[in-house]
């Protein structure tokens, strides 16, 4: 029982520092379905991630960005565009107001996923995985039908202002009054699924999984249908609805007359493999299709495609961390160099080998492991120094030896290869100490013992360089992704996809500790340069901080909304630089658990570093800027954020003070001085302390304050430290008590319990063990029990016998 509590608090007291203040236009996962806004002809595309993006096609940028609680299934728009409809698999339906993100509201009837939905004027009919068929009044905001079937429903359409049509998978279809909750009729189409419904002026179209089409009218009776001989996956209408399209299993797009049900054309393209299409509601003659990474234009009478959204690019994958520069490596082969200070990108490098991984030399010697085999060194200007052919298979893990006079590096292949660095010849190969692809290498801070991971889940610790006398750290049942040496003693840590964290201690070769808290799966591992901390990044997104010595989290970071591939401590171990999947990297203040700067990575060498204040700078061109991000403006009944590009951002004026102080504090009989130590890189302003402001004005300020505790109103003292920038600092002192007691001086007084019920009555001269503070009450003992008194009924007495 107490593990399940502890889980539960660290779930409630998980930080949450993902900002959607500035957007990346490009998606780095792949585009699983999209939709056009027939009312301005805006995309919105749907990715595996917990947001619609909305592009201009023409522009080619963003129009919107709404971010939801669930992954979205479907979008629609009602209303003359005035509100977005985004569906998601939480059975939830997201209402956004497009004109006041204040009016914004949610339709929570349903706890399953949204398997259909259709708008007709202030309405909105959608059917659920829970079996159940809902029309909801978007005005009234009033649901006004629901109805639960035997049968798992599939689609679903409003025939007319009063009545619905709904498919299931059985291949029934059920027309409904759903104003009086009559049913008007039913009708087996087919065998299979009713995939989709549309009224098409007097008739009606059914389309079945199998590919069958039947042309209904209203009636409910059949007088044509065909069969497209292929499984239907998608079907779209024209503008007018004179035309249909259908998309089936091989990936060709069919057209056929929504009258006659003829076949006029199709498409198909070895070129390009549509996953989903839509209508072009602006320009009838032209469809969209998406190939899971761009969207392109097709015309139907001329055959021309053409691609008109480039929505997926390179990622960055890797960091480097030297002094104040951050090295980057993305997938298109480019290397970038960020400078942590101004939040620029000061150089860029494009190579023309497809890279895998790299590290950085102290001499700034740039060296590379590529799909071919090399290993190739590069000075700082990218100028290839040497090059030599390593292996016949894939080089995917490169490590550096702490002298750096070898390279340890592995890949697709069994064999790990460690590599002279001043001639690139082969010192010595080693095989078959594991049997599959080279995960991660590791090499400790003496340069006398290596240890790898690989994807036969095992770890190997060997002696460096010649990797003999090798020890094997337990089969695990699951791969380990991630190992790291401690900085200054010998433990290794490692995680991977069970998100369990380990320490192995190399010098009694067993495990040290396993951590008990379990994650999501952990990408990256990464000690503090003290080693008394380290920092696990998950592909939940979030970020864990964990105390060595107790095993203990210290902080749970909730970083992005995408995972985390890789993450550098600063040299003073208080800032954490966190790269997430979609080219974002984060400078976060582990000591005021705050974000000093987001940094988003385009390609050649494009960025833009910006902080939650709306500041931002970018070598983008102010009129291209559309292009590659788009500047959210959060809306809350308080505030606005005013965006402003600035030439630089400062990352020292950007420090809050910091605050010095224990964390925990005894308070005793004969002492009850904290000490308060604050500095900050300008000016500090004023220190706030309970009720009392201290007026500052220097870099540093020492305070031993006598804590009063009759002006405590709990067992948590706050600091606050203010700077010339304007930024804050808070600081929480956790407070206990030794021998310190309160004696009664009224005739009689209340001790009562937390549900303030009395449970003793205690009198004049009465002496109480003081415990805690709530209020304007103290919490004491007395008598083995603990309770509440008022502090108005005592006095403090810190020596009373």
């Amino acid at each position: 029982m107490k593990k399940i509590y502890w889980i539960l608090i660290i779930i409630f007291t998980t930080t949450s520092l993902f900002s959607n203040l500035i957007v990346n236009n490009y998606e780095h996962t792949e585009i699983i379905d999209f939709f056009v806004n027939p009312y301005n002809g805006e995309i919105a595309t749907i990715v595996e991630n917990y947001y619609v993006k909305t592009y201009d096609p023409v522009e080619k940028s963003i129009n919107k960005y709404y971010k939801t609680s669930s992954l979205p299934t479907h979008v629609i728009w009602i209303m003359d565009n005035k509100y977005t409809l985004i569906a998601e698999e939480s059975g939830i339906i997201e209402v956004f107001n497009n004109d006041s993100s204040l009016l914004n509201f949610l339709i929570s009837v349903s706890n399953e996923s949204i398997t259909h939905i259709s708008t007709f004027e202030d309405k909105v009919a959608f059917t659920s995985l829970d079996k159940t068929a809902y029309v909801y009044n978007i005005t009234k905001r009033r649901l006004e039908y629901h109805r639960k079937f035997s049968t798992n429903l599939v689609s679903i359409k409003f025939y007319n202002s009063n009545s619905i049509l709904i498919g299931d998978h059985q291949g029934n279809i059920h027309l409904i009054d759903y104003t009086n909750g009559n049913e008007i009729n039913t009708k087996k189409i087919d065998n299979y699924s009713i995939l989709e419904m549309e009224i098409v002026e007097d008739k009606i179209l059914i389309f079945t999984m199998n590919g069958n089409v039947y042309l209904l009218n209203y009636q409910l009776e059949t007088i044509n249908s065909i069969n497209i001989g292929q499984r239907i996956i998608e079907v779209s209408f024209s503008p007018n609805k004179d035309k249909f399209a259908v998309l089936t299993l091989n990936n060709t797009l069919f057209f056929y007359d929504s009258f006659t049900l003829q076949n006029t054309s199709q498409f198909n393209s070895t070129l390009l493999n549509p996953k989903s299409f839509d209508w072009n509601y602006i320009t009838p003659e032209y469809i969209y299709i998406n190939n899971g990474s761009d969207i392109y234009s097709f015309n139907i009478t001329t055959r021309n495609l053409e691609k008109v959204l480039e929505l997926k690019k390179s990622d960055v994958v890797k960091l480097i961390k030297q002094d104040k520069l951050i090295y980057y490596l993305s997938t298109n082969n480019e290397i970038g160099i960020l400078n942590t200070d101004s939040g620029k990108i000061v150089k860029n490098l494009s190579f023309n080998e497809e890279i895998n991984d790299f590290i950085i030399t102290k001499n700034q010697d740039i060296i590379i492991c590529n799909n071919l085999g090399y290993v190739s060194i590069y000075d700082i200007e990218g100028n290839l120094k040497k090059s030599k052919k390593i292996s016949d298979s894939r080089l995917t893990t490169l490590e550096i030896s702490p002298e750096e006079n070898f390279l340890v590096v592995g890949g697709w292949g069994n064999k790990i290869y460690v590599i002279n660095i001043d001639d690139l010849s082969i010192y010595k190969t080693v095989e078959n100490l594991h049997n599959n692809w080279i995960k991660d290498i590791s090499i400790n801070s003496t340069g006398n013992r290596v240890a790898v991971s690989a994807l036969d889940k095992r770890i190997s610790v060997s002696m460096f360089p010649g990797f003999h006398l090798p020890t094997f750290i337990e089969d695990f049942l699951y791969i380990i992704w991630s190992i790291d040496w401690a900085n200054n003693s010998n433990f290794l840590a490692f995680g991977g996809f069970d998100g369990t964290l380990h320490i192995w201690d190399a010098r009694f070769e067993n495990l040290y500790k396993k951590f008990e808290v379990v994650t999501s799966p952990i990408n990256i591992v990464k000690w503090s340069p003290d080693d008394n901390y380290l920092a696990t990044g998950t592909t939940a997104g979030i970020v864990y901080v964990w105390d060595f010595r107790s095993g203990s989290l210290k902080s749970i970071i909730n970083v992005s909304n995408s995972e985390i591939l890789d993450l550098f401590w600063s040299d003073d171990g208080r800032y954490l630089f966190v790269l997430s999947r979609g080219n974002l990297i984060s400078l976060i203040d582990l000591q005021q658990i705050n974000v000093i700067l987001q940094t988003l990575i385009f390609e050649k060498g494009y960025f833009v570093s910006y902080r939650k204040n709306g500041e931002y700078s970018t070598n983008i061109p102010p009129e291209k800027e559309s292009n590659y991000f788009y500047k959210n403006r959060p809306i809350s009944l308080f505030e606005s954020v005013k965006f402003q590009r600035i030439d630089s951002i400062n990352i020292r004026s950007l420090e809050a003070p910091i605050i010095e102080a224990p964390s925990e504090f005894l308070i005793t009989s004969r002492n009850n001085l904290l000490p308060i130590n604050i500095f900050d890189s300008e000016f500090i302003t004023k220190v706030r302390i309970l009720d009392q402001t201290f007026t500052i004005n220097s870099d540093s300020y020492y305070l031993s304050m006598r804590v009063n505790l009759e002006k405590l109103k709990s067992d948590v003292l706050e600091i606050e430290a203010f700077d010339s920038d304007g930024n804050r600092s808070l600081k929480t002192v956790h407070l206990r008590y030794e021998d310190i007691y309160v004696q009664v001086f009224t005739n009689q007084a209340e001790i009562t319990n937390i549900n303030n019920e009395v449970i003793a009555i205690v009198n004049r001269g009465d002496i109480l063990k003081l415990k805690g503070v709530l209020g304007d009450s103290y919490r004491v003992e007395y008598k083995d029990k603990e309770g509440f008194i008022k502090k108005a009924y005592v006095t403090l007495n810190t020596n009373p016998f």
